[in-house]
């Protein structure tokens, strides 16, 4: 018989756990079994994480009274599948706002959120953007960067894959910027440029996803992409500073319509200068390390290695070595 657990943070969900839970809806889609019943499959959040969960009964009728960004109360078994914990939905039904607040819950509990301190993050930004010696390329971030700081600091760096949570898009890029700092060092590159190009080459994504608390692609998102969006955005700041240097602005252009690396990955440009291949890389890097430390986290499975079902396809060691080198479960 099923385990009752009142009120668990997904982390905590364990296998045939019967849970009562306040979570955020985070995506719903109408399918059809093989044998052609309508059934729901959404996919839900709070501040620990994220879960798969299907609605077998009633699915047109729920899917009717639920709406995408808002909390929801959740009756469901946990159980497993392709090694990861899914939920199977008994009730769902969504929350007043006004109710949900009498209870004692927030916003808070639901919002998965970046356990950095979001304000040493921007210092140390800001300080990446105070030692940019190009006069041109520091009125750029910083026009840049001080408009759009409320969404900077809060918005996601991406919708499911990598830093997917409120502040994802602050630690992904503090993050590819200490990268970016050791590379200088190593290399012979442009540092401004790579500061530069490291700062605004995800800037799109801030109008490409609607940020929480559905975090979700908007109109512009979809039609345009995030790249096309930062290339829009960077292009026409550039134009209102005057005497801004022609090859400089092609060059910054350039790692933001290249930063992806293949064409197959929506990159309308693969990086043809040194600081572009940098950027390129080092985004890479940061982003596939998250979604590891991700999948190591969702993974249920007692074992050292994940199941198949993550990202990379492939079974993924859950130890790693401290400094001592001695293993430790991550």
């Amino acid at each position: 018989m099923a385990k009752k657990n009142k009120l668990k943070s997904i982390k905590e969900y364990e296998h045939q756990d019967e849970i009562w839970s306040y979570l955020l809806l985070r995506s719903k889609n109408l399918r059809l079994t093989r044998g052609n019943n309508l059934y729901l499959d959404i996919f839900l959040s709070d501040a620990t994480g994220m879960i798969s969960g299907k609605v077998w009964d009633n699915a047109k009728e729920i899917n009717e009274k639920i709406n995408i960004g808002m909390a929801v109360g959740v009756r469901a078994i946990v159980e497993e599948f392709n090694g990861n914990k899914q939920l199977n939905i008994e009730k769902i039904f969504q929350i007043d706002e006004k109710e949900f607040d009498k209870k004692g819950f927030s916003w808070e509990l639901l919002l998965p959120t970046s356990d950095k301190n979001i304000g040493k993050l921007w210092k140390n930004i800001q300080k990446a953007i105070d030692n940019i010696d190009n006069i041109f390329l520091k009125e750029l971030v910083e026009k840049i960067y001080n408009q759009n700081k409320e969404d900077i600091i809060k918005f996601p760096a991406s919708m499911k894959l990598h830093h997917a949570f409120v502040g994802g898009f602050i630690e992904h890029v503090e993050s590819m910027l200490r990268l970016g700092l050791s590379a200088i060092k190593n290399y012979k590159v442009d540092k401004d440029l790579v500061i530069t190009g490291i700062l605004l080459h995800d800037i799109g994504k801030l109008i490409e996803l609607s940020g929480f608390p559905n975090n979700n692609y908007t109109d512009a998102g979809n039609f345009l992409g995030h790249i096309t969006i930062g290339y829009s955005m960077v292009h026409n700041e550039i134009k209102k500073i005057k005497k801004f240097p022609k090859e400089l602005a092609l060059k910054v252009e350039h790692i933001i319509l290249s930063h992806q690396g293949k064409y197959e990955y929506q990159s309308p440009k693969k990086p043809a200068i040194p600081e572009a291949i940098i950027v390129h890389y080092i985004d890479e890097l940061d982003s596939r390390m998250n979604m590891y430390n991700q999948a190591v986290a969702n993974d249920i499975g007692d074992n050292n290695w994940t199941s198949l079902s993550n990202y990379f396809r492939i079974p993924l060691y859950k130890k790693v070595q401290n400094n001592n080198g001695n293993e430790i479960e991550k």
